[in-house]
């Protein structure tokens, strides 16, 4: 889905812990293929997962239960750094 329909998404938002398959590869997959920013949430406020998440690229790790307006800021501040990086590149 997201593949096909890449740019019609500003950032991915996932669970660390999903059934078929971890975070952690989604961000990879995410990384290489659609360059979105991936915000990660979990139940857990280990330092070690969060260490992880942003070592491999994470945008944010959030802790459930997620506050809206935290959403917001983080949707806002993706949107704000996506416009700019299109104006800069027309400008190129």
């Amino acid at each position: 889905m997201l593949r096909e329909n890449r740019s019609r998404y500003d950032l991915v938002i996932t669970s660390v812990n999903m059934p078929d398959m971890d975070a952690f590869k989604l961000l990879e997959l995410v990384g290489l293929e659609m360059d979105l920013p991936v915000i990660m949430l979990s139940a857990h406020g280990h330092t070690k997962l969060v260490k992880k998440g942003i070592t491999h690229g994470t945008c944010d790790y959030l802790l459930k239960p997620v506050c809206i307006d935290e959403l917001k800021n983080i949707w806002q501040h993706v949107v704000r750094k996506k416009n700019l990086t299109s104006k800069i590149t027309l400008m190129h």
